[in-house]
This record gives C-alpha cells, structure tokens and sequence, in this order.
C-alpha cells in the first residue's frame, strides 16, 4: 500500500480516532471495508485472487495449429492475497492478536465482505508493517487458500471453531465501540478540569485495582501486566488544547492495556477442548480470590488457565463499575464520568470472550458456572449502559448497547456447543466408607484407561483428603461415558 496512493500519512489525530470505531464511516470509508481473520477485526485495502483451470496444450510437430489438443485437469484455486490495516487507538494490540492469529496452527475463518465467510489456511508467511509516520495504524499482508470443510467433518468442532470466530469478533468490535465512547467524552477542545481530574482518577484507581487482584497471581500473569500497569500507574497528561484527539488515545491505551495482557497471558498445558481431568483446576464456581492463586503445571512451565483470568477480569469490571459510580457523585457533570466508566467496564468484559476461549473444562457443570458469571457482568454492564444513558450524557451510548447484547448472543451460541460436548456431574449414594478407585472401577471398569481420570477428578471435585476412605454420604462423579 503506497501512501502516495491514499495519503494516510497525513491523516491526524482526530481523523484516526474517528476510523478506530468501527472502520465505517468518515474518510477511511472510501477506502476500506471491514472484514476479519480469526476473529480480529481490520480494514481491507485490497484482495487479490486468480482463478482457472489447469490446461496443458499439446501441439503436435508437423500439424497445423487447428489440430492441437487440450487436456483439462480440472479447476485451480491460486492464493487470496489480503492487504489490511489495522486502525485505532488499539492497533498495537490489535497487531499483536492477528500475530498469534497468524501463527496458529491449522484452519483460520475469514470474514470477508466479498467472499463472505470463508475456511482459509496460510500459504507464507505474512508481513505485519508499523511505520513512524503512520501513526495508529498497523499494516499487515497475507496469503491464504480456500480450505472448505467437507460436509462429513463438520459435526462439533467445526460448529465449534465458528462459534469461538463469531465471538471474539463480536468482541473486538465492542473493543472499538468502547473507544468511541472515550473518544466522544474526550472530544471538547477546552476540557474541564473536573472531568480531567475524573479521568486521573479512574486510571489510578483501576491501577490500584489491578495491582490488589493480580497480588497473589502466577508469575507468569505478573509478568505480562508489568508493562501496561507502569502506564497506568504513570497516568495521563492533559492538553492544555485538546484539538488532536491524542487525549482520548492515549486514555483509551490506558484502559486497554492491563485487561487485554490478561486476557493474553493464558495458556494451556493441552490443546483439546476437553481437558485430562489430571490437568483441569478447579472450576469456575470457585472465582475470585480462590481462583487467582490456582495453577497447572506440565513439567517446569506455569500454566495460566483461561478460568483464572476470567476471575481477574470479572472481579475487575465489577470494582471498575463502583469506581465510576463513586466518582459520578462528586463530579459536576456525572453523565460524562458514568460513559467513561462504562467504557472502561465494556474494554474489560470484551476480553472476557478472550479468555472464555482459552477455558478448558471438565464437566459441563464446570462450563455453566462460569457461563452464569459472565453474562452476569455483561447484564450488569447493560443496566450501566441504560443509567449512563438516563444521565442525559451528550455521547450516543446506544451503539455499545447494540455491541454488548451481540456479544451476549455470540457468547451463548458458543457455550450451547461447548456445553453440550461435555460430561455431566451426577450424585453417586456410598452407603458405607469405600475407595474411591474402586467405585471409579466399577463405574468405568469397561475401559479401564479411564478409571485413573474419573478417580482424579473425583478426589478433587468433592475434596477428598485420602480417596481410599470415601463416604458414607453422596458424592459428585463425573457421568461415566465420553467425556472421560
């Protein structure tokens, strides 16, 4: 992409902040058209795409040109080359997830406003490009190839992997539209200092929420906030002349920073689905504090469970919402705070997706537990949305509303085929004490290989100290079947 050819290297501040919400309106729009890989959202420029069929022409020497033949080896899918940006406040962390997007393995799904959704793989290596003079803004190129799913392997896991897609879309998008509540807050040229020091506020504050909730937290999430906590604990100047949006931006990073390293620093000792009973910490009713010191382990690496940051995510929204409530009580214009506020919660609950995706569970009670939490802090951003709204605030709050609810949609269409792929827990009656491998045994004796997993988890689903004394009472097992 020349800038000769689109002239984005003398777009400024406040341009750019307007294309980071939803790349759909303003200048950009002649330009670029959303689209997604992999669920991170960007603009295309261009696409790029040669179709035929593969032909050998065969001439025969001394016959005339009419007499030649065509063998017709059927039709050729060359390369889709994408050329994309990546525009907004955001577009470094943005960068970063189309880079792991970019470096998994297997099939990706392309949403493509041409195309429409498409299975795709990479083809090469692709070429992510910042340039100095362009800021907010992260070029990116990539060659892919149609990979269709064939209709007899598309069963769960592909309904899966569209599911997850169709999430973490829907919550990139909220991720714009929670920046163009900032930006619509921060937008006065003279801004007052009541709403300047609300600001301050908010970002110490949550600097301090943060760093109370991550106390306890595995080395390895410590580590990755370390950086976007010292922005937060640095703060935010002010302008004296707020003419170039740079405010909002820089506000908005802020915010952004410390959730979206959460959401990143998990990983996972199993790459399936379903994971090994042996490997799967507690669930998720046990979120919170509880929750923030559990860790898997494979061999020396520390694990961070997708359940463990969403505790810390789900924790933190709450307390950011009574911050902004706090602070809309003694400011002058509480309409103002109460966006700001529900900006800074949506940022939060939009990396919830993020971290539901990397959730392994064991049973599907498991799943609905932390399922029933998440919608719950979205229900509770909702009811913050419609009071900020009932405040009389100048910025349009009913776009994020629009984003939220999908977000809800999205999220509950994928744990409905998650959910249902998983075992359930039943109450199993031990009338009088027994070992527990040995139930486990006759529960699973038709497959032995089992018996060890449904044991672990057993002996940790109910606490059990000394697994070979259990009972008398009734205990929750793992339905004996697929799942173990």
């Amino acid at each position: 992409m020349a800038d000769a050819g689109f002239g984005l290297t003398g777009l400024g501040g406040p341009e750019l902040s307007a294309l980071g919400s939803g790349l759909a309106g303003g200048l950009f729009s002649r330009f670029a058209t959303f689209a997604s890989l992999g669920g991170v959202s960007f603009a295309t420029m261009d696409s790029r795409e040669e179709i035929g069929r593969r032909i050998n022409r065969v001439l025969f020497p001394d016959l005339p040109p009419s007499q030649q033949v065509f063998q017709d080896f059927g039709a050729i899918d060359s390369p889709i080359t994408i050329s994309g940006v990546i525009v907004g406040d955001d577009y470094v962390v943005r960068a970063q997830r189309m880079r792991k997007v970019l470096a998994k393995k297997g099939k990706l799904t392309l949403l493509h406003p041409w195309w429409g959704r498409l299975k795709v793989r990479l083809v090469a290596p692709a070429a992510i490009t910042f340039n100095e003079q362009q800021i907010r803004l992260a070029q990116f190129q990539a060659q892919l190839v149609r990979d269709p799913d064939p209709p007899a392997k598309k069963g769960f896991f592909g309904n899966l992997f569209d599911t997850i897609n169709a999430l973490l879309t829907e919550a990139d998008q909220l991720l714009d539209e929670a920046q163009g509540v900032i930006a619509g807050v921060l937008a006065l040229a003279a801004l007052p200092l009541a709403l300047i020091n609300a600001v301050s506020s908010l970002i110490s504050q949550g600097h301090g929420v943060w760093d109370s909730l991550t106390a306890r937290a595995p080395e390895p999430v410590k580590a990755a906030i370390s950086g976007p906590q010292t922005a937060m604990a640095v703060g935010v100047v002010a302008p004296r002349q707020n003419l170039d949006g740079s405010y909002a931006a820089a506000v908005s990073a802020v915010l952004i920073g410390t959730p979206a390293a959460l959401a990143d620093s998990a990983s996972s000792a199993d790459s399936s689905v379903v994971a090994p009973a042996a490997t799967q910490q507690a669930g998720a009713s046990s979120a919170g504090s509880s929750m923030m010191g559990q860790t898997a382990t494979q061999g020396d690496d520390e694990i961070v469970t997708g359940q463990q940051v969403a505790a810390l995510l789900l924790a933190g929204a709450e307390q950011f919402g009574q911050i902004a409530d706090r602070l809309s009580l003694s400011n002058p214009d509480p309409a103002a705070v109460l966006a700001l506020g529900v900006a800074a919660r949506a940022v939060i609950v939009s990396q919830l997706a993020s971290a539901w995706s990397d959730c392994e569970f064991v049973s599907n009670q498991d799943a609905e537990v932390l399922l029933e939490q998440i919608v719950s802090a979205v229900d509770a951003l909702v009811n913050d949305i419609v009071s900020a709204s009932s405040s009389r605030t100048t910025v349009a709050l009913q776009p994020l509303f629009g984003r939220v609810q999908a977000l809800r949609s999205a999220l509950i269409a994928d744990a409905t085929v998650r959910i249902g792929s998983l075992p359930a827990v039943v109450d199993v009656p031990v009338a009088a004490s027994r070992s527990l491998w040995a139930l486990c045994y006759a529960l699973e004796g038709d497959d032995v290989s089992k018996v060890q997993g449904l044991m672990d988890d057993g002996a940790r689903r109910n606490g059990l100290f000394h697994p070979a004394l259990t009972g008398p009472g009734t205990i929750t097992l793992l339905e004996p079947g697929d799942g173990n």
